[in-house]
């Protein structure tokens, strides 16, 4: 069975970058189509256990808030269900909005509907027509078969670049090098003293115990274990993933998996107070932090990230640390935005360098390998989605983009800038 559908603007992906990026193509007033694989709207938040949103707030002792627009919608959908009061700081100081992943998919849901939104889920992307450098049509299917989605402008916020893949943009895997930043499948863990303290160091103690005893699988030799209502959420078994192979993403799955176990086998022997604590369960999906960027028509630095550059073309802020995950064996290194300032993310970072009418946002977007650790995160995200999305529609309509009729737009729609 073959459907045909035509849309001024066509999403790929629904989550933080993706939801924001309709939202801000329908409010500009164009017809908006979402695509999203899953069962549900959210992403990694939703899919992969990532119970937090960072990059709403600078660093610092008395953050302040960089991001609003559709994610300050969210928060306060969040807030009116009793899921949401402000920000945690975290163990090293970052300002992070825990979250209730079933508050957060039936926020989305109602968020989708209110703006009229059509949104397709459990719609896989396979193919995209490319006539004189610009999509014409993407091809997705589902158990019924083929859909075809005729668009005037495309943003992918796969988070893994797969509609800028299938295109022929030019992009890149990972770093110049194709070394990906870690993936983890985070452990959302029950049935243990929510007050328990359970520092680094302790996770350490218990780790280098239980590989002294024979123990195997285990990656990380220390990490984080955040709390969000009853649960625990370890951010541990990790992998590289260097290919988006179904096979190789297969053994990454596995490979966690067969870690989150042992990890749990090793807090009940070795962490005081977790005697009987139980694994509720690993991510639905592993959590990626990186695989496919475009190349933008501007690359952002990590010397703009960490020396809080503005900028006259910028279209969101950001002010997440350079969170660097390159070692399996050790916690994220971090690299801090000076003076626990912000820098501006040029517009120009989410347009693809050769398919004219593809935008990117969320972590697909066009950065070096140690900026990238920064934009990439979900608070963030909701500030390039909305972009993204501002900009497409801006172009859908009159062929091009005009930077201050977008600023403009965003600032109407409540965007920080």
């Amino acid at each position: 069975m073959e459907r045909k559908l035509k849309y001024d603007v066509v999403v790929i992906g629904g989550g933080a970058a993706g939801i924001s990026a309709a939202i801000g193509a329908k409010k500009r007033g164009q017809s908006v189509v979402l695509i999203e694989r899953s069962s549900c709207l959210g992403g990694q938040a939703t899919n992969a256990n990532v119970a937090s949103y960072c990059g709403f707030f600078t660093h610092g002792a008395e953050p302040k808030q960089i991001i609003g627009g559709v994610g300050q919608i969210v928060l306060d959908k969040l807030a009116a269900m009793g899921k949401y009061n402000g920000y945690r700081l975290s163990t090293v100081g970052n300002a992070i909005v825990p979250l209730d992943s079933e508050a957060l998919k039936f926020v989305l849901d109602e968020l989708i509907i209110e703006n009229d939104i059509s949104v397709l889920l459990y719609c896989n992307l396979i193919k995209a027509e490319v006539e004189d450098s610009k999509i014409v049509m993407v091809e997705c299917v589902d158990d019924v078969g083929s859909i075809f989605i005729e668009g005037k402008t495309f943003v992918d916020a796969s988070g893994d670049g797969n509609l800028a893949h299938l295109s022929g943009a030019e992009i890149i895997f990972g770093n110049p090098g194709g070394t990906t930043q870690m993936s983890t499948n985070i452990m959302r863990i029950g049935n243990f003293d929510i007050g328990l303290k359970l520092s680094p160091d302790v996770i350490e103690k218990a780790v280098q115990a239980a590989k002294k005893d024979g123990f195997k699988n285990l990656s990380k030799d220390t990490g984080i274990i955040f709390k969000v209502d009853q649960y625990g959420y370890a951010i541990l078994p990790s992998v590289q993933v260097d290919s988006l192979d179904c096979a190789v993403l297969t053994a990454c799955e596995m490979n966690t998996r067969r870690q989150a176990q042992e990890y749990i086998q090793a807090f009940r022997k070795y962490i005081p107070g977790m005697e009987n604590c139980i694994l509720v369960s690993t991510g639905p999906k592993l959590g990626i932090r990186e695989t496919r960027h475009i190349v933008g028509k501007y690359t952002l630095s990590l010397d703009e990230v960490l020396n809080a550059v503005k900028n006259e073309r910028g279209i969101a802020r950001g002010a997440w640390p350079c969170e660097n995950h390159q070692k399996l064996d050790k916690m994220a290194e971090y690299l801090w935005v000076k003076e626990n300032d912000y820098y501006d993310i040029p517009i120009d970072i989410l347009m693809s360098k050769n398919i004219k009418n593809l935008w990117s946002a969320g972590r697909t977007v066009s950065a070096d390998s140690m900026a990238f650790a920064s934009v990439r995160v979900m608070g963030i995200s909701f500030g390039t989605g909305h972009a993204a999305g501002v900009g497409a529609a801006y172009m859908a309509e009159y062929g091009d983009i005009d930077i201050n009729s977008i600023k403009s737009e965003l600032k109407k729609q409540g965007a920080i800038l």
